[in-house]
C-alpha cells in the first residue's frame, strides 16, 4: 500500500503539469489570436509552483512517510486552484470544477479522512476568497466580469459549492473504499489460489504415483513427474501423444471404460510395460473429466508400479505353501523313510540269500536304487522345510565364488559347449554367514543355469560388494522361462528338467532367506535368465548375539539383454 500510495502521487505531479501546461499553452494561443494583451503572468507563477512542486516530491517527499507527502501535494493543489480560480474570474471563473478534481483525488488516494479534510480546506479558502472580494478586501482580477453580486447570492453559490465540495468528497472517498475492499478481497483471494495452485503443484510433483490426464480422443493433456519417470519419459514432451504409445491401449473396452468411470465407480486394471528392456507391471484407476464447456470429456488416470508388490505377492505365496509343506513332512517322515529302509534292507538280504537268475537280479538292484533316490529326495525335502543348523563365520565371499566356479566348470554338467565366465569386484569382500551353505547357493544355482542351456551357452557369474549387501547375478543365455514357469521357479517339486526333484532351488532360497537376503529371478523366453541373490554381509542378530538386523532390499530387476553384452 505505501508504495502504491507514492506511485499515486507521482502521477499526480505529472498530470498537475501537464494540465497547468494545456492551460498556459491555450491562453498564450488566444492571446496570439486575437491579438490583444492579456494578463497572464500568474500562469506562470502557478506553473513555475507545479513544478516545484514536482522537484519536492522527488527529492525531499521520498523521505516523508507516503500519506504525509500526499496531503502536501493536495493541499498545495487546493492552494494553486484557489489562485487560478481567483485570477480567471473568481465566483464566475470556469475553473471553479478544479475543486472538485482535487477533492475526488483526495478521496482515491487519503479515502474519506483525506477527502473531508481537503474539501474543509478547499470550502475555508474558496469561501474567504469570495468574501474578500465581495466586502472589497481583494481587489477584481483583471479578467473577472463586470457584475454585481448580491449577499443572497453569494450565500447561495457558497452554499452550493461547499455543499459540492463535501458531495463529492464523500461520493468518491465511498466508492474509493470500497474499491479498497474489492482490491483487498481479490488479493486474498490472488494469495489463497496462489496458495492452492502451490498446493496442488507440490502434491502432484512430490506424490510417487504417476498422474496423467487426457483429452476425449486419449491424447495425454498433462503427466507429472512420478509418471513420466514410470513411462520413461519427459513429462514436457507427453501432451498431445496418444496414451496408447505408452500401453494404455483399450481399442475395443473404451466405451465400456468410460461409461463405468462417469459415475462413482472407478475403473481399475493392470498392464505390462516395457521399461529400459524389462517388463513391468503398472497398476491403474481411471476416472472421467467434465470439460467447462461440458461438452467434451477427458480421464483422470492414476497408476503406480506393481512390480515389486508382485514379486512380495509370490513371495508370500511361496511362504504360504512353504508352510503348509512342513507341517506336511513331519507326518510323512517317518512313514515313508523306515519302509524305504525296510525294502532296501529286504532286497539286499534276498539278493545274497537267494540263487537267482540275472533278471531277477537286475530287477532288485533297481529296487534297491529306487529306494535310495527316493530316500535321497525325502532327505532333500526335509533339508527343505526343517531349519538347518548354521555355523556362522567370518569369510571371504568373493575368493569363495571364483573357487566355486572353477570347481563348477570341472563338473559333469558342464560341456565343451558351455562359456563360463565370472566377475567379481572388488577381488577380496569379507562376509559372516555359513560358507558351506552358501557355496550350496553358488553351485545350485549355477547348475541350473547350465542345465537350461542343454545346447551350449554362455553363464556370467557377477559378484559385486555394495555396502552392507553383497550381490551375486547369474546371467545365462539358455532357453529362458515363461511367465508361469518363472511363477513356480522356488516351489518344491516343480521342474523343467528330466530327472530333476525340483527342490534344488527352492533350498536356494530357503538358504538366501535364513541368512537374512534375497533372490529373484527374471526371464525372457528363447533369450535367457537373470538369477539374483543379495546377502547381507553381516550376520543376522540371533546367529551372533549383539548386531541388529538389516532388512533385505527388494531387488531391482536387472534386465537380461544389457548384460548378456558384459556391461557391470
Amino acid at each position: 500500500m505505501p508504495d502504491t500510495l507514492r506511485r499515486s502521487i507521482g502521477w499526480l505531479t505529472a498530470i498537475r503539469i501537464v494540465v497547468l501546461s494545456l492551460i498556459l499553452l491555450s491562453a498564450i494561443l488566444v492571446q496570439a489570436g486575437a491579438g490583444i494583451h492579456i494578463e497572464i503572468t500568474f500562469l506562470y507563477a502557478l506553473f513555475a509552483a507545479a513544478v516545484l512542486l514536482a522537484l519536492f516530491h522527488w527529492t525531499v517527499g521520498r523521505y516523508l512517510a507516503p500519506r504525509i507527502s500526499a496531503y502536501i501535494q493536495l493541499l498545495a493543489d487546493v492552494g494553486i486552484a484557489t489562485v487560478l480560480v481567483y485570477s480567471s474570474g473568481g465566483p464566475d471563473s470556469v475553473f471553479n470544477f478544479l475543486y472538485l478534481v482535487v477533492i475526488g483525488a483526495s478521496g482515491f488516494l487519503l479515502y474519506r479522512t483525506g477527502a473531508v479534510i481537503v474539501a474543509t480546506v478547499a470550502a475555508i479558502l474558496y469561501g474567504a476568497m469570495v468574501q474578500l472580494m465581495a466586502y472589497g478586501v481583494l481587489p477584481p482580477p483583471p479578467l473577472a466580469p463586470v457584475s454585481e453580486w448580491s449577499t443572497a447570492r453569494i450565500r447561495f453559490n457558497l452554499a452550493i459549492t461547499v455543499a459540492g465540495f463535501y458531495g463529492v468528497a464523500f461520493m468518491v472517498s465511498y466508492l474509493s473504499e470500497k474499491l479498497l475492499a474489492a482490491r483487498v478481497e481479490l488479493e486474498l483471494r490472488q494469495r489463497a489460489l496462489q496458495r492452492l495452485q502451490t498446493l496442488y503443484g507440490n502434491v502432484i510433483a512430490t506424490m510417487s504415483s504417476g498422474l496423467m490426464t487426457t483429452d476425449a480422443d486419449q491424447r495425454i493433456t498433462f503427466l507429472n513427474r512420478a509418471g513420466g519417470d514410470l513411462l520413461g519419459v519427459d513429462p514436457g514432451a507427453a501432451p498431445g501423444r496418444p496414451i496408447a504409445e505408452f500401453g494404455f491401449a483399450f481399442p475395443d473396452e473404451w466405451t465400456e471404460i468410460r461409461s463405468r468411470a462417469r459415475g462413482r465407480e472407478t475403473y481399475r486394471g493392470e498392464l505390462d510395460i516395457d521399461w529400459k528392456s524389462s517388463r513391468r507391471v503398472l497398476g491403474f484407476s481411471l476416472r472421467v473429466l467434465k470439460e467447462s464447456d461440458g461438452e467434451e470429456e477427458g480421464t483422470l488416470i492414476l497408476f503406480q508400479d506393481l512390480t515389486e508388490i508382485k514379486k512380495l505377492e509370490r513371495r508370500a505365496r511361496f511362504n504360504e505353501q512353504l508352510a503348509a509343506v512342513g507341517e506336511l513332512a513331519a507326518g510323512i517322515a517317518h512313514e515313508i523313510r523306515n519302509p524305504l529302509a525296510s525294502i532296501s534292507g529286504s532286497v539286499q538280504v534276498l539278493s545274497k540269500d537267494l540263487s537267482v537268475g540275472s533278471a531277477e537280479k537286475r530287477l532288485m538292484e533297481i529296487i534297491v536304487s529306487e529306494s535310495n533316490r527316493l530316500s535321497k529326495i525325502l532327505e532333500d525335502f526335509l533339508r527343505f522345510v526343517r531349519p538347518q543348523e548354521r555355523r556362522v563365520a567370518e569369510f571371504d565371499m568373493a575368493v569363495n565364488l571364483s573357487e566355486v566356479m572353477d570347481l563348477f566348470r570341472l563338473s559333469d554338467e558342464v560341456s565343451d559347449g558351455h562359456k563360463i565366465e565370472v566377475d567379481v569386484a572388488p577381488a577380496s569382500s569379507q562376509l559372516s554367514g555359513d560358507r558351506d551353505q552358501i557355496r550350496q547357493i553358488v553351485y545350485n544355482v549355477a547348475k541350473n543355469a547350465v542345465r537350461a542351456m542343454a545346447a551350449g551357452g554362455s553363464l556370467r557369474v557377477v559378484g559385486r560388494e555394495d555396502d552392507a549387501w553383497y550381490s551375486i547375478r547369474f546371467i545365462d543365455t539358455g532357453r529362458g522361462m515363461s511367465e508361469e514357469e518363472l511363477a513356480r521357479l522356488f516351489t518344491p517339486f516343480s521342474t523343467a528338467f528330466d530327472g530333476g526333484t525340483g527342490l534344488g532351488m527352492a533350498i536356494v532360497r530357503r538358504i538366501v532367506e535364513d541368512h537374512g537376503g534375497a533372490i529373484d529371478a527374471e526371464s525372457i523366453p528363447g533369450e535367457g535368465t537373470t538369477v539374483t541373490v543379495l546377502l547381507p554381509r553381516r550376520a543376522l542378530a540371533s546367529e551372533i548375539g549383539n548386531r541388529e538386523p538389516v532388512a533385505a532390499p527388494l531387488i531391482e530387476p536387472w534386465p537380461v539383454r544389457d548384460h548378456r553384452t558384459g556391461a557391470a
